[in-house]
């Protein structure tokens, strides 16, 4: 026979359970609920992440992810500035590109004040950015080259330059490109009377030195970086190889375009980045199917329009044809019943061959950071008031 105490424990046991079970269930809906009314994108390639993307830093864009209203095509108004990267093996901007010379701090310590005022205008010209600011600063001490000595030394170096080739500030003339009007030749005075010519590239140099090693403003992006080198056999797997997912690249592509404001992408899928300025895209819609649920898939081909670099140049370039490259990308987006994009995946070559994350930081005040930024900045005020 069963006596009391089991029966009473039996019973107890039973309870617990279908509280447990109860609770369970009612925990197991709440994560489904929860779930379904999340965005499929994980954080990393969340894509509203870009809605506070340079002008809309202060007042974020509300992105449109439905894909069927969202535009197929868009230019921004104004071309993005081609110039060079500025690359560390060849001394970043304290190279004289007019010359092709770096100068290193032997050169500096011939540049005296006596020797700078007997100079021709024209010998002058054709100084370093770097030297160019310190000439007219007063600063015959050469800070601000010096410092520019300091940061490319290690991409300089005799062995370690060998596989620095990338390095440079390509992360300061991308968003630079977008952010300021490519800038004429002006002439100015230093408070030595000295004549000082700066050409359409040495102001570049300027600005996107300062946005690209001075700002502190902090952007946004979209996507994880992959830092793995391309005969990584399992690079294929990581997540950082496979994302940007293209669901979300394609809401943040034509929500920002078709609102005149560009963005940066790492053209790459690996540990080289290669930052380009982007303008415009169009897409054509391959197949559009229904699966299950109220969901489709839509296949699409993509081109995205964006800038390569050029040398740096005495002139402003303009919109030369020569810098403005696109890139043709394939991929299937997924689509839930309400017609918005809640993922995707790259196809075809797209697969090893697509954007590796994008980007885009917000306009900084030049003025905020002393003396040589106010000086710059007037600089360029000055060099682009027509535009």
């Amino acid at each position: 026979m069963e006596t009391m105490y089991w029966r009473n424990w039996r019973n107890w046991r039973n309870q617990i359970f279908n509280l447990l079970t109860k609770s369970s269930t009612l925990f197991l809906i709440a994560t489904i609920c929860t779930t379904a009314a999340m965005a499929d994108f994980e954080e990393n390639n969340n894509p509203d992440q870009m809605s506070k993307a340079g002008k809309f830093a202060n007042n974020p864009l509300k992105f449109n992810h439905n894909f069927d209203s969202l535009p197929k095509s868009a230019r921004l108004k104004k071309i993005p500035w081609p110039e060079s990267y500025w690359p560390s093996v060849a001394g970043g901007i304290r190279n004289r590109f007019q010359g092709n010379l770096t100068p290193t701090r032997f050169d500096l310590l011939f540049l005296t004040k006596k020797k700078l005022k007997s100079m021709s205008p024209e010998k002058i010209a054709k100084l370093s950015p770097t030297e160019k600011l310190d000439l007219l600063l007063g600063d015959y001490k050469f800070t601000f080259t010096k410092e520019e000595i300091d940061r490319t030394k290690e991409a300089c170096g005799i062995l370690s330059g060998l596989n620095k080739g990338w390095w440079g500030l390509c992360h300061g003339w991308s968003p630079a490109s977008l952010q300021y009007p490519e800038p004429d030749c002006t002439t100015v005075t230093n408070p030595d009377g000295i004549e000082i010519k700066f050409v359409s590239s040495d102001l570049k140099a300027l600005a996107l030195y300062f946005v690209g090693e001075v700002s502190e403003l902090k952007g946004c992006s979209c996507g994880t970086r992959c830092e793995l080198s391309v005969l990584n056999p399992f690079r294929k797997k990581d997540p950082s190889y496979i994302d940007i997912n293209p669901g979300a690249f394609f809401i943040v592509l034509a929500n920002l375009i078709s609102n005149d404001q560009g963005f940066v992408m790492d053209r790459t899928t690996d540990s080289p980045i290669w930052n380009q300025p982007v303008f415009g895209f169009s897409t054509k819609v391959i197949s559009d199917r229904k699966i299950s649920n109220g969901r489709r898939e839509v296949d699409i081909e993509l081109k995205v329009d964006w800038l390569v670099e050029l040398p740096s140049n005495v002139k402003p370039y303009g919109d030369d044809p020569r810098a403005q490259k696109n890139s043709i990308y394939t991929a299937t987006l997924e689509i839930d019943k309400d017609g918005n994009i809640d993922g995707g995946k790259w196809s075809g070559k797209s697969v090893d061959d697509h954007p590796d994350f994008i980007w885009m930081d917000p306009t900084d005040d030049m003025c905020k950071y002393g003396p040589r930024w106010v000086a710059v900045d007037k600089l360029l005020k000055e060099a682009t008031k027509n535009k």
